[in-house]
């Protein structure tokens, strides 16, 4: 029903409504079937324990007759063991329910073992202590990363320097590990081998809220919450003033979409922002990120669904702030606004440096461009 409701949109555009009916109603009658075959069986159990009881106890009154006319027994004893194994059998009725109710009870408690049997974050330096993040200098030293349960390397000794205030793209095919090694700066997941260091100081030394106050980062997909705009904009600094959240919204190139809101800052943003476009979503984000002025900032193909020319103004924008910028993308013409491009394929650098250098030197990376120009054979490595 969640996914359903969630894909709605989906669904109607692919007009595969009578699809998805068929697939919840057998959902429902395979659910409806269990539930009924098990309310049986309670059912049938119910009856068969108290027709047990009831012949137990006229088998008790029956002895119990013959041991009082014998005079081995006294009635008192006979409705004392009447009593005995009525309360005996009442509590082994009770036995069926306690049964399903320790069933449901294993399986949740096995869930929420899984879950805080889970490594916790490790933290660095307590909060306000140890370094800080000053320059925005980042070092990858032979850095790999392997998902839990995974056989392959999600990144596989990778290394690289982008120098402070510097613009770095990062470029290849899906599933090369460019969202992985973006995580790895703010210790989203920790690397199996290897370091990541921020002006020279491996990530692990930072506390938690200094790394992340430094460090914005831009998720692929974006989140919104249910408020006001400008709420959604101080999510990283609930101290920014108006004039910070106005510049930081002027910067992604989404001030004037918001001016033209009935209620323009104080306007309501529905829940995962549901009434607002893809692009308007992303630029959102990217605001909210630069509100916190970072020292580092990650964005996760976070472009993909803007035009050329908003695009262009932003990152352009951006070189305005004294920060890191790391940009994952899938576009060439994003790539060739930064400083420097790193190149991920299979989870490994197979090359670094500008656009023309790339051009030069590597294969895949002309094979790319050449692919983005609609061009079927090899480019010129000139550029105009």
């Amino acid at each position: 029903m969640r996914e359903n409701l969630a894909g709605m949109r989906l669904i109607k555009a692919w007009m595969r409504k009578e699809y998805e009916e068929e697939r919840f109603a057998a959902a429902n009658d395979a659910l409806m079937e269990r539930t009924m075959s098990v309310l049986r069986l309670v059912e049938t159990i119910t009856p068969v324990l108290l027709i047990v009881m009831n012949t137990a106890i006229v088998a008790v009154l029956l002895f119990g007759r013959h041991h009082i006319e014998a005079g081995t027994a006294s009635a008192g004893q006979v409705v004392a063991v009447i009593n005995y194994a009525t309360r005996t059998t009442a509590a082994l009725s009770m036995f069926t329910f306690i049964t399903m109710a320790f069933s449901r009870a294993r399986a949740s408690a096995a869930r929420l073992a899984e879950l805080l049997e889970a490594p916790g974050e490790r933290h660095g330096a307590d909060a306000g202590g140890g370094p800080a993040v000053q320059r925005g200098e980042i070092r990858f030293e032979h850095v790999s990363f392997r998902y839990p349960d995974s056989e392959l390397d999600a990144l596989s000794d990778v290394s690289f320097v982008i120098r402070p205030h510097e613009t770095a793209a990062i470029l290849g095919a899906t599933g090369a590990g460019k969202s992985t090694l973006l995580q790895l700066i703010p210790r989203l997941y920790e690397p199996s081998g290897g370091r990541v260091l921020i002006d020279g100081v491996d990530v692990r030394e930072f506390s938690a809220e200094q790394l992340r106050t430094a460090v914005r980062f831009v998720p692929q997909e974006v989140l919104l919450f249910s408020g006001t705009v400008a709420d959604n904009l101080r999510f990283g600094k609930m101290t920014a003033t108006m004039e910070e959240i106005v510049q930081a919204a002027r910067d992604a190139q989404i001030h004037e979409t918001i001016t033209r809101f009935p209620d323009g800052y104080d306007a309501r943003i529905g829940q995962k922002g549901v009434n607002l476009s893809g692009g308007q979503k992303q630029r959102l984000s990217i605001a909210r990120a630069l509100v916190g002025q970072p020292r580092v900032l990650l964005l996760d193909d976070s472009t993909s669904a803007l035009d050329a020319e908003t695009e262009a103004k932003l990152l352009a924008a951006l070189r305005k702030y004294a920060c890191t910028t790391v940009i994952v993308t899938q576009k060439v013409s994003t790539a060739m606004a930064a400083d420097t491009i790193l190149l991920l394929e299979d989870g490994r650098l197979i090359a670094q440096g500008s656009h023309e250098q790339l051009l030069a030197t590597s294969d895949l990376y002309r094979r790319i461009v050449a692919t983005q120009e609609g061009k079927k054979g090899s480019v010129d490595v000139t550029t105009a």
